[in-house]
């Protein structure tokens, strides 16, 4: 991992944060992003983290929960500063790519704590049987693979031909004669 001092990272200008961050290799990358406090970065940083297609799909689960959103869905609309809504647009924007499949899960990133986001789920679920329904709600279909201790799971493919063989097998069968 890098070697930057929490103070220093905390210190740096938002600018300055984004140009170490694209030197990382994806897994370095994804490493950082696992432990920064979201709410002591700039929103600008967050949203061009957000922006990656690196970022796997525990890493983005893990800047999502580090955001603490069981707190920030219990603060009212009126109540909520203007720094915090825009540290609420950079999670709608996280729930939104995670919910379509932008972050793509690799078995060799597991989550850190995959029972927080089955607890998440399991309290959305009732949230939904009291027919109510919380600011960020994540699909359990697209997250079943961290469920699943983070190993994604294969389907089973049919044999296809190859290029050249999809290519003259026509041609022959066609020519076939009986």
């Amino acid at each position: 991992m890098l070697a930057i001092v929490h103070k220093d990272w905390v210190a740096m200008p938002a600018d300055r944060q984004v140009t170490v961050l694209k030197k990382l290799k994806p897994e370095m990358l994804c490493s950082f992003v696992r432990r920064i406090d979201p709410l002591t970065t700039d929103v600008s940083v967050l949203r061009w983290i957000a922006a990656r297609q690196e970022i796997d799909l525990a890493t983005a689960l893990t800047l999502f929960f580090n955001f603490n959103p069981r707190k920030l869905t219990a603060q009212r609309a009126d109540k909520t500063s203007d720094d915090m809504r825009n540290y609420c647009s950079v999670m709608d924007v996280l729930c939104q790519r995670i919910n379509c499949g932008f972050y793509i899960p690799m078995a060799s990133r597991a989550m850190d704590d995959p029972a927080m986001l089955r607890a998440w789920l399991d309290q959305q679920a009732a949230t939904q049987r009291n027919g109510h329904q919380l600011r960020w709600t994540l699909s359990a279909k697209i997250l079943e693979p961290m469920l699943q201790g983070g190993k994604p799971g294969l389907r089973p493919t049919k044999a296809r031909p190859g290029l050249i063989q999809g290519l003259f097998t026509p041609l022959f069968v066609a020519n076939r004669t009986q």
